[in-house]
């Protein structure tokens, strides 16, 4: 019988920035266990401290696999480690303030938004009431339907998530154009974009204009945080790899902030390592995609068999 259950709980966590090689990093870590098939998946965010290395290879069962993403530094796992990707994203520092934010941003990227702002009586953002969640879901599932280049989600799925992410959907003339999932952490104070989707593919709307609302609704959202306190905006990966993910990186970048390289791995028992390197050479049939999609595992190529080849150090600035 499959069934999946979601468990969050956090290991470690500071309030503040710590010095780490001459470098300021905001420290911690969140976790989340997901029961998929026969599989326990053990996802890990923001790892760096050794203790919390330690932990994780702990918890190691025959049936667990442990997925770390988008550690700050290049970890030491020793022989744990399995499959390693670099993950390049955009940061933007929301301590900085507002106006010079903006000023960052491209020109076409501050036109864009500002146009919508001049439409605001018929725009609008909703976060995390029952209408966003299933307007997102829609969003979402349609998009996939459509583009092919992910999963579908469930409600559960989402529930399970909701005491970590933030779930916010744009309108315009009370139609649902674009949404977005950030998985937050309130201790160091730092959001990531884990889900994006919107009605471009439809037919039914201007691509264009689905695209200045999609920019819109990122600046509402950045603004919204930094009221809030948070620290860092993370538009979760750039990656380049395909001419798709390199027209989204350039929409991310276009709203200026840093560039950083920061570190994902697969850590997995003997079971574990046979399961995803089967699936892996199988990546490709949607069915098996099932189990681990979702999660993001194998979503990008870029993984490297770290038992095999030596980790390539790719470095980015951090800010």
């Amino acid at each position: 019988m499959n069934r999946q259950s979601e468990i969050a709980f956090r290991l470690h966590s500071c309030n503040g920035p710590v010095a780490v090689s001459g470098r300021l990093i905001f420290t911690a870590m969140v976790i989340i266990e997901t029961t998929r098939s026969l599989f326990r998946l053990v996802e890990a965010y923001y790892v760096q401290k050794p203790e919390d290395v330690d932990t994780l290879k702990e918890c190691l069962r025959i049936n667990k696999i442990v997925y770390i993403r988008q550690a700050p530094i290049l970890l030491d796992l020793g022989r744990s480690a399995t499959w390693y990707r670099s993950i390049p994203t955009v940061l933007l520092d929301l301590r900085r303030d507002l106006g010079e934010l903006f000023r960052e941003a491209s020109r076409t990227c501050r036109n864009r938004i500002s146009r919508i702002d001049r439409l605001s009586s018929r725009a609008a953002v909703r976060r995390n009431d029952p209408a966003a969640h299933a307007d997102f879901l829609k969003l979402h599932n349609d998009f996939v339907a459509r583009s092919r280049h992910t999963e579908p989600l469930s409600k559960s799925q989402i529930d399970r998530l909701r005491p970590m992410v933030d779930v916010f959907v744009a309108y315009f003339d009370g139609r649902a154009l674009c949404g977005h999932v950030f998985i937050r952490d309130q201790d160091i104070r730092r959001v990531e974009l884990l889900f994006s989707a919107s009605v471009r593919l439809e037919g039914s709307e201007n691509p264009a204009f689905v695209s200045w609302m999609n920019r819109w609704l990122h600046w509402s959202e950045i603004r919204l945080y930094k009221s809030e306190g948070m620290l860092v905006y993370d538009f979760g990966g750039i990656a380049t790899d395909a001419p798709r993910r390199a027209g989204i990186a350039r929409f991310k970048q276009s709203f200026g902030g840093t560039r950083v390289v920061e570190h994902s791995y697969i850590v997995a028992g003997p079971l574990g390592r046979m399961a995803i390197g089967m699936f892996y050479a199988m990546r490709r049939i949607r069915s098996a995609r099932s189990v681990f999609g979702v999660s993001g595992l194998f979503e990008h190529p870029g993984w490297t068999d770290i038992r095999r080849a030596p980790i390539a150090k790719e470095q980015g600035n951090r800010p």
